[in-house]
């Protein structure tokens, strides 16, 4: 009788397991560039009424911009034909002149010039997804948003263009002294000599003064004066301010890009970190462009499909201030990630490494109901209400570095 009822146990133990895993689905590129494995026909059903396509992921991988290259050329039937990444508006702009001129052979010499001035592009698969939306729109409007802040490290691409358009011998003397001295901190990685950690309002106010009339000029040094802004309260430790000002400046960006495009309702392809393309008050207590973008969408009487790009293991490539090469490949080790997959029922032993794994959030949702969602840690419930999808992997590849 024991044993009846010890075999009786073990199965509804196993049954309620089994009901508690969530259903997962293999993800690959196919030979032609699109999704192959058994989640692309769900990824390929959202599409058709999707205007919005908001990706987000921890940063450094190259799996990542290689699975959103694929859902990307599954939506280009469907008129995604714009592409916003985390990246300051005046480096987009460098880098689309960049890489339709000479490629990636020529990001590669400005990532060599400059090697913590370009973020995120200045990986090979990140470059090349971008590569994919070059050109511009009907009206001129670039189908490459850059919608970020402008990273610490490009400064001195853009002080280069102030010395070149000068309208006077003393502004060029002012932005070529600017320039030598950026370019001093950025070949010892002294953080704190950067323009951006330094230069204050009332030194940018100056600055812009002595370009008065040059409108180029005008839009360079208020996006260097944003940026010092937004970098400045992060290095004060106004974490809070910091983080609702970075948002209240990709909403600005991303608003201006929507509205300059020849398409009345453009669809774009986002590329973020989690963050700031998930749906609701983020774990930094933002509300961001998910919010945003889906609300947005379901005005137009669209959809925005969230997908979350989230390792349970491998390596990632990590940017820090230091001469030379900025970027260390890390191993990927997520605490939070861990317990993600714990709360949600998913034995990550059992991924497969041949593919990536596809995992529908909203059954989730719907197994874990009211009382099991309120039970979750504060990034297990942002990333299952937050995301429609989740893609994982038991061994990403860390992003390789055009340094």
């Amino acid at each position: 009788m024991r044993r009846i009822l010890t075999c009786i146990l073990f199965l509804v133990l196993a049954q309620t397991a089994a009901e508690a895993a969530p259903q997962t689905y293999s993800l690959s590129v196919a030979a032609d560039g699109g999704l192959s494995g058994t989640g692309a026909e769900i990824i390929r059903k959202e599409l058709p009424n999707a205007q919005f396509i908001l990706y987000g992921e921890d940063h450094g991988f190259a799996d990542s911009p290689i699975v959103l290259r694929a859902i990307a050329h599954e939506a280009r039937a469907f008129g995604f034909r714009y592409h916003a990444v985390e990246v300051g508006p005046l480096s987009t702009r460098m880098i689309r002149e960049t890489l339709a001129h000479d490629g990636q052979d020529g990001l590669h010499k400005l990532v060599r010039e400059v090697p913590l001035g370009i973020p995120f592009l200045s990986l090979k698969d990140d470059a090349a997804l971008a590569s994919d939306f070059l050109g511009a729109d009907a009206k001129g409007a670039p189908y490459l948003w850059g919608v970020d802040q402008e990273f610490i490290g490009s400064p001195v691409f853009h002080l280069k263009r102030l010395v070149a358009i000068a309208p006077n011998e003393p502004a060029r003397t002012a932005a070529a002294k600017l320039l030598a001295e950026e370019q001093e901190a950025a070949a010892t990685a002294a953080q704190q000599n950067f323009l951006l950690s330094r230069y204050k309002d009332s030194d940018f106010d100056a600055l812009a003064a002595q370009f008065t009339g040059v409108a180029e000029a005008g839009k360079i040094i208020a996006e260097l004066k944003e940026s010092a802004a937004v970098y400045q309260l992060w290095m004060g430790g106004h974490n809070y301010e910091n983080n609702a000002r970075r948002a209240r400046l990709l909403a600005k960006n991303f608003l201006a890009d929507y509205r300059a495009a020849a398409d009345r309702e453009p669809k774009v392809v986002f590329k973020m970190g989690l963050e700031h393309v998930a749906l609701g008050t983020t774990t930094i207590n933002t509300v961001d462009l998910g919010t945003l973008a889906t609300e947005m969408a379901r005005a137009n009487g669209k959809t925005s499909l969230r997908i979350a790009f989230l390792p349970a293991g491998g390596h990632n490539v990590a940017f820090a201030p230091k001469p030379g090469n900025p970027t260390t490949v890390e191993t990927y080790d997520s605490p939070e990630s861990r317990d993600l997959f714990a709360a949600i029922g998913l034995d990550t032993a059992t991924l497969s490494r041949d593919s990536w794994t596809l995992i529908p959030m909203e059954a989730v949702r719907q197994t874990l109901d009211t009382q099991g969602i309120e039970k979750l840690k504060p990034f297990a419930r942002f990333v299952v209400l937050g995301y429609d999808y989740v893609i994982t992997t038991p061994d990403a590849k860390a992003g390789v570095s055009l340094y």
